[in-house]
């Protein structure tokens, strides 16, 4: 079953460490060390360019270069492509979404999903808006670019139908990360939409561990 809420913006609080990165977020997102390096641990295909809009911008043009030392786990290059991850997990139980934390870092912001059991699979690529899954209405989102993440088989409630993950709505003042709706949670298919201040590129790596960590870094 879906569950939805609808809560206020969070404050958010800023530290700069001296001689260090500076980071502001909603939770220490714990990945910061060593480049990753490899892919994910699952077939990751990059899938062909959107065709709306037009054209997006090269990954590997200045503009969008990769930046950032991210560490921990296993990441995918640097892209403005769709990036798919399948996975066949035997459920139940289903993986399920225990919270959603997110930090600015030099270079990047990063959002990172953690979950209780296997990692799912996932695809993560840009639309041109956010719909409702099931209704398909179009959902207000912050930021002017949108970025969609599809997990499979994946929830964001527990089995008995209550709300695992609040708040299902953040904005963040991050240079390029303006927040993030969840917009999908049913029939074990959790959707969650990310908006961007402009066309960037992006990587996705995964840490395993207890929660296992799926995260996603975009160009700042």
């Amino acid at each position: 079953m879906k569950r939805w809420t609808m809560p206020a913006a969070v404050a958010l609080l800023c530290i700069a460490g001296t001689g260090g990165l500076g980071a502001c977020g909603n939770g220490d997102d714990g990945d910061v060390g060593a480049p990753p390096t490899g892919s994910p641990s699952a077939s990751a295909t990059a899938s062909p360019s959107p065709t709306s809009p037009a054209a997006w911008p090269s990954p590997t043009s200045p503009a969008v270069s990769p930046p950032g030392r991210p560490g921990g786990g296993t990441a995918a290059g640097w892209t403005t492509r769709p990036v798919t991850v399948r996975r066949s997990v035997p459920v139940p139980p289903v993986p399920t979404l225990l919270r959603i934390r997110s930090a600015t870092h030099a270079g990047y912001d990063r959002i990172t999903f953690d979950f209780v059991g296997a990692l799912p699979g996932y695809e993560v690529r840009y639309v041109d808006k956010v719909v409702e899954d099931g209704s398909g209405r179009t959902v207000t989102m912050p930021g002017r670019r949108y970025v969609q993440i599809r997990f499979e088989p994946a929830q964001a409630h527990s089995d008995s139908g209550d709300t695992a993950v609040t708040p299902r709505r953040m904005p963040l003042g991050y240079p390029m990360l303006r927040g993030y709706v969840i917009n999908g949670d049913f029939e074990a298919v959790l959707s969650v939409a990310l908006g961007l201040d402009d066309v960037v590129a992006f990587r996705v790596g995964e840490i395993p561990g207890t929660p296992g960590r799926i995260y996603v870094d975009v160009a700042a």
